[in-house]
C-alpha cells in the first residue's frame, strides 16, 4: 500500500494520458463504410474563410440543434456524415429532429403542442413556412432591440432554417437523382443552344425548342446560385477564374469550358454514388478528389486537413474532464496525510494546461491571428491564463489551493466557451477595424490577462470565503490565500492599466480619439479603478484579510461585465448584440456572487469582537 502510494503521483497522470491518447485514436480512426473523414477535410469557403466540410457540418449543426449529432434512427456517424445526408439524401435528413423550439407562441404559429417535443423535423415544420415567411418578413422590419421574446425565438427558427436549406443546396440540387448525368447533359443541350443561335444569327433556320430548353436548364443553375452561399470551386490554376465559386456557379462556367472542372464533377459524382449506396465509387472519386487538391491546392487542403484533426480530437473538451479530475485530486488531499495526491493533482493541471495550450496554438495557426479574436477565444484565453498564473501559485506554495481553484477556473471559462460556440463559427472572419494583428497581439491579450488575474484573485477569494464556512483557517493556509489574492491583483492591477492604456492608442489610430467614454472603455476602466481600491484599502488599513477576499469576489462582477456585459448591451463600437441567455447566466453569475460576498459579510460580523472592530476587516 505504501509502495502505491508513492508511485500514485505518477500513476494518475499516466492512466489520464492513456485515456486521452485512446480517446483521440478513436476520433481520429478511419471509419468503416463511405470515408467520412476524407470527405469532412474536403476545402470549401462559407462565412468568408475558407474550411473543412466537417467544419461546416458541425458549426450548422451547434446552431440549429446545439449538439455535434443528430438523433433519429441509424443517424450517420459524423456531423459530415449528416451533410453528406443533407446533400445527397434530403428526404431522410428532413426527417431528423434537429429544430429546438421553447417557445409557447412559436409552437402555436406552427400548431404544434408542448407533449410533442422540443425538437422538430424540417419536413415537420415544412408546412407552415409560408406562415413563418410571413412572420419573418413582418418582424424583420422591426429594431432588433424592441423584439419580443417571442420574436426573438421564432427569428432565430427562421435563421436556423434559413442556414439549413443553404446547407442543402451547398454541395447538390436536392431534386437531381443523377447529378453527374444532369450536368453533362446540361453541357450537351448548352453546346446544341449555341449552335442553334449561331444559325438565328445567320438567318438560316434555327431549332427553338433547343434553345429554350438549354435556356431552362441555365435558369435552373441561376435560381440555385441564390440558394447557398457556400462556394465549392477552388480558383483555378492559371485560368481567369481569381475566385472561388458556388458550385451552380462553376456548373454555368463549365458550358464556356466545354467540360467540368474536377470539384464539380467530384461533388457529382459523389451525391450520385452516395444516392445508390456505393461505396467503392463514393470511396475512390473521394481519394481522387483529395489527389487533385494535393497537387493544385496543396496549402488549402493541409489547412482543412488540420482544422478537421482538431475538430475530432476536441480537445478543449477534453481539458474539461481532466480539470475535474485535477480538481477531485486537490480536493482529497486535503483530508489524506502526504503529498502525493497534491502532486497528483498538480501534474494533472499540467496535462491539461499543455492541451489547453496546443489548442491555443493551432487556433491561432489555422486563423492566422493572435489567441484572441471574438468572444469565444477570450473564454478559451482567460481560463488559460488563470491556469498558468496558478501553476506560478502553486510552484510557490505548494498547498494545492492554486491546483484546485485553476482546475474550476479552467472548466467553467471552457464552459462559458462551449456554450459560446452554439453561436456558429469560432473561426470567423473579423471586422475591418479589429483586423490588426499588431493590436491584437498587444492591447487584447494584455487586458484579457488582467481579466484573467482578476477572475483568478476572486476564485482564490471564493475557495477561502467557503472554506472558513466549515470552520477556522489554519494560519498557515490563511496567509497563503492572503498572500495569493494580494499579489494576483498587483498583477491584475498592472496588466489591466496597461492593457487599457493600449486600448486607448489602438482606439486614437482606429477612430481618431483616445477615449469616447465606450461602454467596453468604461469596463475597462472599472476593473483598474477597483483593484486599484483594494490595494489601497489593504494598504491603509481599512480592510483586513477577510475584506480583502469579499472585494476581491466583487472583482469578479466588475470584470464579468466589462468581458461579457458591455459586449451584450447592444450599443458602442464593441457590441456583439443583446441575448436573452447570455443576459440570464450573466445575472445568474452576478446574484451568485453577491451571495458569496454575504457569506463573508455574515461571518465578519458572527467573528467580530465586542471590542467594536469593523466587522468586514476581520
Amino acid at each position: 500500500m505504501k509502495s502505491l502510494n508513492r508511485h500514485i503521483s505518477w500513476l494518475i497522470p499516466a492512466i489520464c494520458i492513456v485515456a486521452l491518447a485512446v480517446g483521440a485514436w478513436r476520433a481520429t480512426r478511419s471509419s468503416e463504410g463511405f470515408d467520412l473523414q476524407g470527405f469532412g477535410t474536403l476545402p470549401v469557403v462559407a462565412n468568408g474563410r475558407i474550411q473543412p466540410l466537417d467544419a461546416l457540418a458541425r458549426n450548422r449543426l451547434l446552431s440549429i440543434y446545439g449538439k455535434q449529432s443528430v438523433p433519429g434512427e441509424n443517424p450517420p456517424p459524423s456531423p459530415a456524415g449528416w451533410l453528406a445526408e443533407l446533400a445527397f439524401k434530403p428526404q431522410d435528413a428532413d426527417q431528423r429532429p434537429i429544430f429546438l423550439i421553447h417557445h409557447d407562441e412559436v409552437l402555436g404559429l406552427l400548431e404544434l403542442k408542448q407533449e410533442d417535443g422540443k425538437s422538430f423535423s424540417f419536413k415537420r415544420l415544412a408546412p407552415r413556412l409560408g406562415e413563418m415567411a410571413g412572420e419573418a418578413s413582418r418582424i424583420a422590419i422591426k429594431d432588433s432591440q424592441t423584439w419580443s421574446p417571442y420574436e426573438k425565438a421564432l427569428m432565430k427558427l427562421w435563421r436556423n432554417l434559413g442556414n439549413y436549406q443553404q446547407l442543402k443546396f451547398a454541395i447538390a440540387h436536392p431534386e437531381s437523382l443523377g447529378l453527374e448525368s444532369d450536368l453533362t447533359l446540361l453541357l450537351q443541350k448548352a453546346r446544341e443552344a449555341l449552335a442553334e443561335t449561331e444559325k438565328r444569327e445567320r438567318g438560316e433556320k434555327f431549332d427553338a425548342a433547343a434553345v429554350e430548353a438549354a435556356t431552362a436548364r441555365m435558369q435552373v443553375l441561376l435560381e440555385w446560385s441564390t440558394q447557398t452561399e457556400v462556394f465549392t470551386k477552388p480558383p483555378s490554376m492559371g485560368g481567369l477564374a481569381a475566385e472561388w465559386l458556388k458550385f451552380p456557379d462553376a456548373a454555368s462556367a463549365a458550358i464556356d469550358n466545354g467540360e467540368l472542372d474536377p470539384s464539380t464533377l467530384a461533388f457529382a459524382r459523389m451525391g450520385d454514388a452516395w444516392r445508390s449506396g456505393d461505396v467503392a465509387i463514393f470511396n475512390t472519386t473521394v481519394s481522387e478528389y483529395l489527389s487533385w487538391l494535393r497537387n493544385y491546392r496543396g496549402s488549402d487542403l493541409r489547412k482543412t486537413r488540420a482544422e478537421s484533426t482538431f475538430n475530432h480530437l476536441a480537445p478543449f473538451y477534453a481539458c474539461m474532464g481532466v480539470y475535474v479530475a485535477a480538481f477531485l485530486c486537490a480536493a482529497i488531499s486535503w483530508l489524506l496525510p502526504g503529498g502525493d495526491l497534491r502532486r497528483a493533482a498538480f501534474r494533472l493541471l499540467l496535462v491539461g494546461l499543455a492541451i489547453h495550450t496546443v489548442g491555443l496554438i493551432v487556433r491561432m495557426t489555422l486563423e492566422g491571428r493572435p489567441p484572441v479574436t471574438n468572444l469565444y477565444s477570450s473564454a478559451v484565453f482567460i481560463g488559460w491564463g488563470a491556469i498558468v498564473l496558478s501553476v506560478m501559485l502553486e510552484l510557490f506554495y505548494k498547498n494545492a489551493i492554486g491546483t484546485a481553484v485553476a482546475s474550476m477556473t479552467g472548466f467553467g471559462t471552457l464552459i462559458i466557451a462551449h456554450h459560446l460556440s452554439l453561436s456558429g463559427d469560432t473561426l470567423e472572419m473579423m471586422r475591418a477595424v479589429l483586423d490588426t494583428n499588431f493590436w491584437l497581439a498587444t492591447h487584447v491579450i494584455v487586458i484579457t490577462l488582467g481579466y484573467s488575474a482578476t477572475f483568478l484573485a476572486g476564485a482564490i477569494a471564493i475557495a477561502y470565503i467557503i472554506r472558513r464556512i466549515f470552520g477556522k483557517i489554519p494560519e498557515s493556509t490563511a496567509t497563503s490565500m492572503r498572500g495569493m489574492v494580494y499579489g494576483v491583483i498587483c498583477f491584475a492591477t498592472l496588466a489591466s492599466f496597461v492593457g487599457t492604456v493600449l486600448g486607448g492608442i489602438w482606439a486614437d489610430q482606429s477612430w481618431g480619439r483616445f477615449w469616447g467614454w465606450d461602454p467596453k472603455e468604461n469596463g475597462a476602466l472599472l476593473i483598474v479603478i477597483w483593484n486599484v481600491i483594494i490595494l489601497h484599502a489593504r494598504w491603509g488599513g481599512m480592510v483586513k484579510e477577510r475584506g480583502m477576499m469579499v472585494m476581491a469576489v466583487f472583482g469578479n462582477i466588475v470584470t464579468s461585465w466589462s468581458w461579457f456585459g458591455t459586449n451584450m448591451l447592444g450599443i458602442g463600437l464593441h457590441s456583439y448584440g443583446f441575448t436573452d441567455a447570455a443576459f440570464f447566466w450573466l445575472s445568474a453569475f452576478i446574484l451568485s456572487q453577491l451571495v458569496v460576498m454575504a457569506i463573508g459579510i455574515i461571518q465578519g460580523r458572527l467573528n467580530a469582537k465586542p471590542s467594536g472592530s469593523q466587522p468586514i476587516s476581520t
